[in-house]
């Protein structure tokens, strides 16, 4: 009798361990918000145009064509050596960084790095050139606004070239350009008909101070120094001349 009741205990037991379920694990999954990056609504575009500096004691012009909040595109011209820049754009709060490289197959070749404060016509920039012995340089942008007024009296960087965009001389024919560039198209044998010859070509960037225009060329072995200092002078309402010394002089050309 002992056993039986054993046995009912024992299966008992068994039954409620069956029907016994195991607890349940409670498991938590944590959730993270996506971040949504701030949007970037700075104009950019307010930055493209073109900036003149003093560069080592000579002007340069550096042409933003393209600004976006990544990348920028455009050139730089120096003493008649005009270079493609490109590079990537970086803003933190109101300042915005243009690092931008020439090609680098120039020996003269390096990195611009512009520094702007929000909408800046006045940005601190830095080139460092790609070999380590030549000096880098400082200096600080003034962007160019141009003056459509032609007709204007007063003749300032903004619209000398529209008043003295072609001129010609005994030597050959010059362009002034607006964004600094000037070029001369000459035959380089007097003696020889100028349809026996082609024509060369000399490129230099030009800059005015009150009166005076320098032109600062590429090396040539045509002026001394690869340079030309000239003189506006005003022979008429809206005729003008640049007088070099002695008798050289550019005129006007009248088409």
């Amino acid at each position: 009798m002992k056993s039986y009741f054993m046995i009912l205990a024992i299966g008992a037991a068994l039954i409620a361990c069956k029907d016994k379920k195991p607890p349940k694990q409670e498991i938590k999954i944590e959730t993270v918000a996506a971040e949504i990056p701030e949007e970037d609504n700075f104009p950019y575009d307010t930055l493209q145009g073109l900036y003149m500096a003093d560069f080592g004691g000579s002007p340069i012009r550096i042409a933003l064509n393209y600004v976006s909040g990544t990348n920028a595109i455009g050139y730089d011209l120096h003493k008649g050596l005009q270079r493609n820049i490109t590079g990537s754009v970086t803003r933190s709060g109101d300042s915005i960084q243009l690092v931008l490289s020439e090609p680098g197959d120039n020996k003269y070749d390096g990195v611009f790095t512009i520094d702007f404060i929000g909408i800046d016509s006045k940005p601190k920039g830095v080139w460092v050139a790609n070999d380590e012995k030549i000096p880098s340089q400082e200096f600080t942008l003034e962007k160019m606004i141009f003056d459509e007024d032609s007709e204007s009296e007063e003749i300032t960087m903004f619209n000398f070239a529209q008043k003295f965009g072609e001129m010609s001389d005994t030597l050959g024919q010059y362009t002034f350009m607006e964004d600094g560039l000037v070029l001369l198209k000459y035959y380089p044998d007097n003696v020889k008909d100028w349809d026996q010859q082609q024509y060369e070509e000399i490129k230099g960037s030009w800059s005015l101070d009150g009166d005076k225009v320098t032109i600062n060329w590429e090396p040539n072995d045509i002026f001394k120094g690869n340079r030309l200092d000239l003189t506006i002078e005003k022979y008429g309402e809206y005729e003008y001349s640049l007088k070099g010394k002695g008798k050289h002089e550019l005129w006007m050309m009248w088409w």
